[in-house]
C-alpha cells in the first residue's frame, strides 16, 4: 500500500516551490536590470564618443570682421588652435550646446575628460578667442578615468604633444576607463579651399 502524502508535507513542498520560484524571478529580473544598465552606457559611451569626435573633426577656419587702410569692414578668414597633452582649444563649427560657431576646450584634468564651450561671437574677442566667467558651458564628458591624453599630427606628419596658433591635420585622444581603451582618433579636412569656401558661402547666406 503506497503512503500518502502529509498535509505537513505537502505544505513544506509548496513553501520550497514558492521559495525557488521567488529567488528565480529575483534572478532573472537582476539580470534584465544588469542587461539594461550595460546596454544603456554602451549607447552613453557611443553618443559621447560621437559628441567629441564630431567636435574635432568639425575644427575649421572661421571669419573675422576687420577694416582696410579707408576704414571699411572686410571679412577674412582665421584660425585658432592651442593643445598640449592634456588641453585642447580650437574653434569648431559642430558644438555640443549649440549650432553656433564657438570656442571649445577639452581637458584632461584629475582623472576626467571635461568639455567646455562658449559661442565665438556672442561677448568674445574673437579675434583672441577665450573663455568669459559666466556665458560658457560645461560639461564632465568621463570620470574616473586610467589615462587621458592628447596627441597631435602636424603639417610635417610628426607626431607632437604640443601644437599652437597651427591646426594639426590629426589628433588623437587616448582614453582608458576601467583598463578599456576609448580612446577617439579625428583627422581634421585638409582642404582649405574647399573649407574656405564652405565659410563664405554660409557667411553670404545669411
Amino acid at each position: 500500500m503506497k503512503k500518502a502524502f502529509t498535509l505537513v508535507e505537502m505544505l513544506v513542498a509548496i513553501v520550497l516551490i514558492t521559495l525557488l520560484i521567488g529567488v528565480a524571478v529575483f534572478s532573472f529580473r537582476m539580470q534584465l536590470l544588469t542587461i539594461g544598465k550595460t546596454k544603456t552606457e554602451a549607447i552613453n559611451d557611443v553618443l559621447k564618443y560621437n559628441q567629441i569626435k564630431s567636435a574635432l573633426e568639425s575644427i575649421k577656419y572661421y571669419v573675422i570682421r576687420e577694416y582696410d587702410m579707408l576704414n571699411q569692414p572686410i571679412r577674412k578668414l582665421d584660425y585658432f588652435f592651442n593643445g598640449d597633452e592634456k588641453h585642447a582649444l580650437f574653434i569648431t563649427n559642430n558644438p555640443v550646446y549649440t549650432d553656433k560657431v564657438s570656442l571649445v576646450e577639452l581637458s584632461c584634468l584629475n582623472h576626467s575628460l571635461l568639455y567646455k564651450e562658449e559661442p565665438l561671437y556672442s561677448k568674445m574677442d574673437y579675434l583672441q578667442p577665450s573663455f568669459s566667467i559666466k556665458n560658457h558651458d560645461k560639461l564632465k564628458i568621463y570620470d574616473d578615468l586610467d589615462k587621458c591624453e592628447f596627441y597631435y599630427v602636424d603639417e610635417q606628419e610628426n607626431l607632437v604633444r604640443q601644437i599652437a596658433n597651427k591646426i594639426p591635420k590629426e589628433i588623437y585622444l587616448k582614453i582608458q576607463k576601467d583598463k578599456k581603451d576609448i580612446s577617439v582618433y579625428s583627422k581634421i579636412e585638409e582642404d582649405d579651399n574647399q573649407t574656405a569656401a564652405r565659410v563664405y558661402n554660409a557667411i553670404y547666406e545669411e
